[in-house]
């Protein structure tokens, strides 16, 4: 029986193991938290995302819907309108420790079908010695690896805040000056959560501004931020090498995410699945990445476009009166997502004036 190591226990190193152990490998995953759900800066937390469950089922040979929820509503607030976009073949799921997770509930999956785990157990430069070579790195963008993964990056910084409503299965978004790209907002089952993107030197007024638009237009209250400095890769990869030893990328420290919007659970089960093959055959793992590759570097060159787009504010809102339906920048992120959506996903039901 072949060992094989995982370091991070999130979804693409979970996905991994289960497919691997399922292969007949002897799976040992490591992970730097106490238990199973990441960091506690980070969760519990709701994400939302378009998803073709069915087809995710039969890629990954894992069936996740039970973990997902329907989206009810999903309301954008951008600058001075208000864009309702249609429900369809959107969901929401939780990510984190608790039980009702998708994170545990590939845990014992994973358990049940004879993975190791060894949790307390951080994954740091000075220890990429004892790695062994063809090992999953799947730790995450937080875990501040990038640089001696020789992954091209960039410095990130976003608030995380958590508060508690009686809406349900609900996402919003917040586009306004407060944010370098957006705030973002997500609930299930009462518990909310949200993240804000911050340029690296942006003043703490601006979640203040984001606390009273936010209790002004839904009536939820935050109050407390977690301040968090990430890595964003600006390259896909899923090979690299440290001292001369070969390594295998899963997840978001790979890249496989969706750029724009940051999609990132849908890159994560299928980023896992393909990392599992990379240990089997390389050769058939960069086969089943090539379509995903190709698609994945439009979208990053056009996140470098829309990061840097004077006038962005302007531009959009000309789209907007242009394509009421769908904008053009969304329907190439539906394509382009690491994972398996329903190209109708996101389309605009109704646009008006916030003012």
């Amino acid at each position: 029986m072949k060992n094989v190591n995982i370091y991070g226990a999130g979804l693409s190193g979970l996905v991994s193991a289960i497919n691997l152990a399922r292969e007949g490998y002897k799976v040992t995953v490591h992970e730097k938290e106490s238990r199973i759900g990441g960091s506690s800066k980070c969760h519990p937390s709701i994400h939302m995302t378009p998803i073709d469950l069915q087809k995710t089922k039969e890629y990954i040979g894992i069936d996740v819907e039970p973990c997902f929820s329907e989206l009810e509503a999903f309301r954008c607030y951008f600058y001075s309108k208000i864009i309702t976009f249609n429900n369809k073949h959107l969901y929401v799921t939780e990510r984190g420790p608790s039980k009702n997770s998708l994170d545990y509930y590939l845990y014992e999956i994973a358990s049940n079908e004879g993975v190791h785990f060894r949790f307390s157990q951080p994954l740091t430069p000075e220890n990429f010695n004892n790695i062994p070579e063809n090992s999953i790195i799947s730790t995450g963008t937080y875990s501040l690896l990038c640089k001696y993964l020789n992954i091209p990056h960039l410095k990130f910084k976003h608030a995380i805040g958590y508060a508690k409503s009686g809406k349900d299965n609900t996402c919003l978004v917040y586009f306004d000056k407060y944010a370098s790209n957006y705030g973002y907002i997500s609930i299930r089952g009462g518990l909310v959560s949200s993240s804000v993107s911050l340029r690296m030197h942006m003043p703490d007024e601006n979640l203040k501004r984001f606390e009273k638009v936010v209790k002004e237009t839904e009536g939820i209250d935050f109050s407390k931020w977690s301040i968090m400095i990430d890595n964003f890769p600006t390259k896909v990869q899923l090979f690299t090498k440290v001292s001369g030893k070969p390594l295998i990328l899963a997840g978001a420290i790979s890249g496989f995410f969706d750029p724009l919007f940051v999609f990132g659970v849908n890159g994560a089960l299928v980023s896992g699945k393909i990392a599992a093959l990379a240990v089997i055959s390389r050769e058939r793992a960069l086969q089943e990445y090539k379509p995903f590759l190709t698609k994945l570097n439009k979208m990053f060159l056009l996140d470098t476009f829309y990061r840097n787009m004077p006038l962005r504010q302007q531009v959009l809102q000309v789209l907007l009166n242009f394509f009421p339906k769908q904008l053009p920048i969304l329907k190439g992120d539906m394509q382009s997502i690491p994972g398996f959506t329903h190209k109708d996903s996101l389309e605009i039901l109704n646009m008006k004036n916030r003012f």
